[in-house]
């Protein structure tokens, strides 16, 4: 960050419920969920939301069989998430909630896109009869993935040498552009077969959120409709 590398710890602080870190350099508080310092000599700067991924252990192996596992079972309470409850009650957080938004059930998990000017979110639930969802976020198209059995989800430009592709469901991590019949990973967004194998999706940074929490920060955010017809 402007040349320096960046040791980051938890500050005990919240911004509606959300994670406040500090960096050992200068101190500074830097907001998890916006992912910019509110505090501080580094106050104003934003840092670069990098992909990742959250799924389960078996459906992680599955994809990546030589990860190294960091150990676990070391120390007390070491393997046991202490927010289970927290995860399957109603309540939202220490703070509760800033925005009431009915659109969705407060804990229900959303797919969040918020790197362009457009706010979008994607329902966990509306993933269970549509694996992949063709749409335009931000003026743009991407489609959204999920695989219901690692419970993973992803998102990318469904644009491939300037040529815009729909894509359909073919197994739980695999699917298909219409376009030219490639196959491939709807995880990865990796084509394995067909005219564009090889070619690799341009992945999206996303959040995976309760719905409280996106729209605490983002209220009136657009919600998909994964039922409407593919935008071209």
């Amino acid at each position: 960050m402007q040349g320096q590398t960046l040791a980051f710890g938890v500050s005990g602080k919240l911004i509606m419920n959300a994670v406040v870190m500090y960096d050992h350099q200068t101190d500074s508080l830097w907001s998890q969920f916006l992912a910019i310092a509110v505090d501080g000599s580094f106050t104003g700067a934003e840092m670069e939301l990098l992909f990742s991924q959250l799924t389960n252990w078996g459906a992680w192996l599955d994809q990546h069989p030589d990860t190294k596992l960091l150990d676990r079972t070391i120390g007390h309470g070491a393997g046991r998430d202490p927010y289970m409850s927290y995860y399957n009650s109603t309540s939202a957080g220490v703070l509760g909630e800033a925005v009431r938004d009915s659109g969705l059930p407060r804990k229900e998990l959303v797919i969040g896109l918020d790197h362009g000017q457009q706010r979008i979110a994607y329902a966990f639930s509306d993933f269970e009869d549509a694996r992949v969802v063709n749409d335009v976020y931000d003026h743009a198209p991407v489609v959204v993935s999920h695989d219901p059995l690692g419970d993973a989800v992803a998102a990318f430009s469904r644009t491939v040498d300037s040529r815009t592709l729909t894509f359909e469901t073919l197994d739980r991590v695999t699917m298909r552009d219409i376009e030219t019949g490639s196959t491939g990973s709807s995880v990865r967004g990796e084509a394995l077969s067909g005219e564009l194998a090889g070619a690799q999706l341009e992945h999206l940074p996303l959040f995976v959120v309760f719905w409280f929490s996106w729209t605490d920060f983002y209220p009136g955010t657009d919600l998909c409709d994964p039922n409407a017809s593919p935008p071209s």
